[in-house]
């Protein structure tokens, strides 16, 4: 016999055992309980009259007239001298009439009578009666401490039997079985009616304490008895079979089949398909086995395994699983096994996911070492030529073999499963933990490194943490050796991460260091380094050298004429211009917009622009309108209208140019040119001798933006006009009616002051903050006030002081539009937002877009409303803003997976979920980011929730394959796939993939292994509410006999 076979027997010997053997003997009870207790009557010495009637009344009782006795003994009592014994007598008697009715007062009529009557001669045989009828009422406790008042001597000897038996039997009803074998081993062997019932039960009393010689040798006393007949042979098979009798059993159980009722074929085949498993003979298991779970439906694991086993021995390794899995619900010796030969049933059946959790689950009990270290090794290697390893469960359980068992003969593969794991997972937090716990790292272990950190690296980066990033980088870049393909990678994200940081002279090294390392070519990362580093460099103002930069990229871009291309040519006329080569600087704008890819709008602007400083303002004009014809929706449409008005104001045209400020008077009220044309108007209507009409320009210059440096020019026009007006007088009426917004002379010393100031902060002084609120004290409101407040904002912004930078954009907000409005908006509303105050954030990012200027402000903006709108919980509000964004030109891919994201996610929350699916679908294709990993576990949740079960199932399938940095939204995808197994039916899968959460994943407090924990506990806990509904012991009830 097999471990396993023998620690099954075990089981059974020992949980076959019956707590309580309900065994109702009622013909005994009522053919004992009605002997009639005439013997009560005693010869009397009391009045004739009262004599004669007392004994007419016990005649009556006799006869079991029982209402007509009462009357008479009641009657006897009152007439009775008080205290006297024939009073004592009838109230006895009384008492007793009213048990043998049945009355309610019956016991308490017997327990007065014992209170009032002390010493009467009927006390204890009141005791007698009164447990007696607590014993047919079932009240064993009351029953026993009536009998612990009863003087048994006093009793005849059929009294004396019946107490020894209902004590025995109230003894065994509550399970104190020694108590009960004494009083049952004192009639036993008697020769009265309740000699059987008590052999019966002191024989099952010596068969639940597995003493079957003593069970047997009394049951076979009863075997002839008609009233224990049909029931002993039962017991005989029971006590075959836990002596281990396997084959007496089968001789001595299967002729009993044709014999017994339908209810107890059952058990009875139970245990004849048990004794054909313990002698091997498992296919005539089977059968037996069969009809008794397919009977009961039974949930016993003993039972199931027995099935599962025999199954699994004669190669039936489909129906194997079923029973299997229902035996391996618990934590012992057999669940091991149970596991053991699951998972073999489930790789003959090619079912090698289902074996890998039975191999895990058999692997983490530690009965039997063999099947322990088995089936661990075969778990790690099932999960990786599966690919599985969603929470690096491949790594975890070579790691977990390698230390348990470190003498192993498959360490070796062990290892070199290892390697091929670091070399191809997705996982790498867990695979570089792994690694390094590894105190000997030969070179393949180095080599895998260098790869996992570098991948790890980049998901940081994805995800942007771009400082971790460059430490995971550098880790990478110390095991360089191993492969240069790996080694320029890290260097080339390395130097985006820093310029992503602004670090770019580090940047500039790092691209370099890049072009320079032999494999970089090989690398994707080589047809734009150029163009990094052209950027960089641009960063750095160094645009020769940026300039180079992006001609290399060009170089080797021939080909392309792509977006980047496009961008790579305005970049490097950007450079030229900055240089003055205003040729070259017009032959790559020009080719920038001819390609028409990206920004062809400004590279038509530059090129305009370089024509002006090359005095070809013909040539200016005929780009500029171009621009405005072509691009009627250019964010450098003001610009250009600017432009002209300026380019036809120097050719003599004033009427034209005058046209053209206007233009942008009226259509771009927000545009920082506003101010600018409205002053060049009045400097046109001037030239042209119109005072009046210029004085009106000016003044709206003055009054519209004051504290602004136009404001001030705007004054000067004021005061020539009015010259030319011959007003002085009006002149100096307006300018007092002005008071402090813009002041007529500007005080030497507030000038002298301010620049100090100013000079201090272009240089980065570090005493430039202490400067400007210096100055801003002395002079409060002074001309320069409104540059104070702002650069002083710029340098706490700079220093971290958000708060106080805050007041002071806020104050230069407060004053209306002017040139640093655009700026002082970016800042404030990213500082409000930070700070959550979201309301006030919105109303910021709503009037930034409308005064953008730029690109990069207007896509700022547009996301500031649509995040604000998302924190408050205005979803409808949020999904406007994002698909605004969405439209939005020169959007970001960072922005662009936001905008979804949140899109996808305000339809989430306003119940639109068919808008909602396809862009979480398409978001779900990108797990790496932490927008995609919850996007691909709210679609798997919509679907389960619209009980597409499959599609559910298939999306964790999915997310499992693509696994993701971000392991908590995968954790509550395996959470979900729990629930999906569930309304599949399928607990076996349901319960393991819990189990899964528990044990692997990594964190500990976010509430995943809390969630869990909950569900497989109530799983587990159904698992033992079946498991005990379906241990029945076999009921023996002899009253049916």
């Amino acid at each position: 016999m097999n471990p396993l076979e023998k620690k099954t027997e075990s089981l059974f010997l020992g949980k076959n055992k019956t707590k309580s053997m309900r065994t109702r003997i009622l013909l005994f009870v009522l053919l004992l309980n009605c002997i009639n207790i005439t013997g009560y009557g005693q010869e009397t010495a009391y009045y004739p009259s009262l004599e004669a009637a007392i004994h007419q009344a016990k005649e009556l009782f006799t006869k079991n007239k029982f209402i007509a006795a009462q009357q008479q003994f009641e009657a006897i009592a009152q007439k009775a001298d008080d205290g006297s014994e024939i009073q004592s007598e009838a109230h006895f008697y009384k008492a007793l009439c009213a048990l043998r009715l049945d009355s309610k007062n019956g016991e308490e009529l017997i327990v007065k009578f014992i209170e009032e009557h002390p010493v009467s001669p009927y006390k204890n045989k009141a005791w007698f009666e009164l447990g007696s009828s607590q014993f047919n009422g079932g009240k064993y406790a009351q029953m026993l401490r009536s009998y612990q008042k009863l003087k048994s001597s006093s009793l005849d000897k059929q009294e004396q039997i019946k107490v020894h038996y209902q004590k025995g039997y109230a003894y065994f009803q509550t399970e104190k079985y020694q108590l009960a074998e004494v009083e049952f081993e004192k009639i036993k062997d008697t020769n009265n009616l309740y000699a059987g019932p008590a052999k019966y039960y002191w024989a099952h009393i010596h068969y639940l304490k597995e003493d079957y010689d003593a069970a047997l040798s009394e049951f076979d006393k009863l075997k002839n008895n008609p009233a224990f007949a049909e029931v002993i042979p039962f017991y005989m098979s029971q006590i075959y079979y836990k002596r281990g009798q396997y084959d007496q059993v089968i001789e001595f159980t299967i002729p009993l089949l044709d014999e017994v009722s339908e209810d107890k074929k059952p058990e009875l085949a139970k245990i004849i398909g048990s004794s054909y498993f313990y002698l091997k003979d498992f296919s005539k298991a089977i059968p037996y086995m069969e009809a008794y779970i397919d009977f009961t439906n039974s949930r016993v694991p003993e039972e199931n395994y027995i099935l599962g086993y025999a199954y699994h021995a004669t190669g039936q390794y489909n129906k194997a699983i079923a029973p299997l899995e229902t035996a391996a619900r618990g934590k012992d010796e057999l669940a091991q096994n149970a596991y053991y030969h699951l998972a073999d049933s489930y790789i003959k059946t090619e079912q090698k996911d289902k074996a890998r959790v039975a191999f895990e689950s058999a692997s983490e009990l530690d009965f039997n070492a063999e099947i322990k270290e088995d089936a661990l090794f075969n778990y790690a290697k099932i999960t990786y030529e599966l690919s599985y390893s969603p929470f690096n469960e491949t790594i975890k359980a070579f790691d977990k073999y390698i230390a348990l068992y470190p003498n192993s003969e498959r360490n070796d593969a062990a290892y070199d499963y290892l390697v091929n794991v670091y070399m191809g997972t997705s996982n790498y937090k867990e695979a570089i933990e792994s690694i390094e716990k590894i105190q000997v790292k030969n070179s393949s272990i180095r080599k895998a490194y260098q790869r996992v950190t570098f991948y790890r690296g980049l998901e940081l980066f994805n995800n942007l943490y771009y400082e971790s990033a460059i430490g995971l980088f550098d880790q990478s870049l110390a095991n360089g050796e191993h492969s240069g393909e790996f080694k320029a990678g890290a260097l080339f994200w390395k130097a985006e991460a820093n310029y992503r940081l602004g670090r770019y002279q580090q940047a500039v090294s790092g691209f370099n260091q890049f072009l320079r390392t032999p494999g970089a070519n090989a690398r994707p990362e080589f047809r734009t380094a150029h163009y990094n580093l052209g950027y960089a460099y641009f960063k750095l103002k160094d645009y020769t050298a940026a300039g180079q930069s992006f001609q290399k990229y060009l170089d080797n871009n021939q080909d392309n004429q792509d977006q980047k291309v496009a961008d790579a040519f305005n970049r490097l006329g950007d450079s030229f211009f900055v240089n003055r080569d205003f040729r070259n600087a017009i032959k790559n704008y020009d080719k920038a917009f001819w390609l028409k890819q990206y920004d062809a709008d400004y590279a038509l602007f530059q090129k305009a622009i370089c024509l002006g400083l090359q005095r070809d303002q013909d040539q200016k004009i005929s780009n500029l309108r171009t621009l405005v014809q072509t691009f009627p929706n250019s964010g450098l449409m003001d610009d250009a209208l600017y432009e002209l008005g300026r380019s036809y104001e120097r050719t003599g045209q004033a009427k034209t140019a005058e046209g053209y400020y206007r233009d942008i008077i009226n259509d771009f009220q927000q545009s920082s040119y506003r101010p600018k044309a409205i002053l060049q108007l009045g400097l046109v209507l001037y030239n042209q001798s119109q005072f009046n009409q210029s004085l009106d320009a000016y003044k709206q210059v003055v009054e519209e933006y004051p504290n602004s440096q136009e404001a001030q020019s705007a004054l000067l026009g004021i005061k020539n006009n009015y010259i030319e007006l011959n007003n002085v007088d009006a002149y100096f009426a307006y300018a007092e009616r002005l008071g402090s917004g813009v002041q007529v002379s500007v005080s030497e010393q507030d000038s002298l002051t301010y620049l100090a100031a100013e000079k201090s902060y272009m240089a980065r002084d570090e005493q430039a903050k202490s400067q400007l609120e210096r100055y801003l004290r002395q002079y409060p409101n002074g001309s320069f006030s409104l540059n104070a407040h702002f650069y002083l904002a710029e340098q706490r912004y700079t220093d971290k002081e958000y708060a106080l930078a805050l007041q002071d954009y806020e104050w230069v907000l407060a004053k209306g539009e002017n040139i640093f409005t655009e700026p002082a908006l970016e800042k404030a509303s990213e500082l409000q937002f930070n700070a959550a105050n979201y309301e006030q954030a919105l109303s910021y990012y709503e009037r930034l877009e409308n005064i953008s200027n730029t690109q990069w402000n207007l896509l700022k903006a547009r996301a500031g409303k649509m995040r604000s709108h998302y924190n408050l919980g205005n979803y409808q509000a949020c999904i406007d803003a994002a698909k605004t964004l969405l439209s939005s030109e020169k959007l970001t891919d960072v922005l662009k997976r936001e905008a979804n994201y949140k899109l996808a996610k305000s339809y989430y929350q306003t119940k639109q979920l068919d808008a909602a699916l396809p862009i979480l679908g398409n978001l779900a294709e990108d797990t790496r980011s932490e927008e995609g990993a919850e996007a691909k576990y709210l679609l798997t949740e919509i679907l389960y929730t619209q009980n597409q079960l499959a599609a559910a199932e298939e999306q964790v399938m999915d997310f499992i394959s693509k696994n993701t940095p971000h392991q908590y939204w995968l954790a509550r995808s395996f959470i979900l796939l729990s629930d999906i197994y569930l309304s599949q039916g399928d607990r076996f899968q349901a319960r393991h993939t819990l189990k899964s959460i528990v044990e692997n994943y990594p964190e500990t407090d976010d509430g995943i292994i809390e969630t869990g924990q909950a569900k497989l506990q109530h799983l587990e806990s159904l698992d033992e509410q079946e498991e005990q509904e379906g241990k029945r012991p076999m009921q023996i009830d002899i009253n049916e006999q």
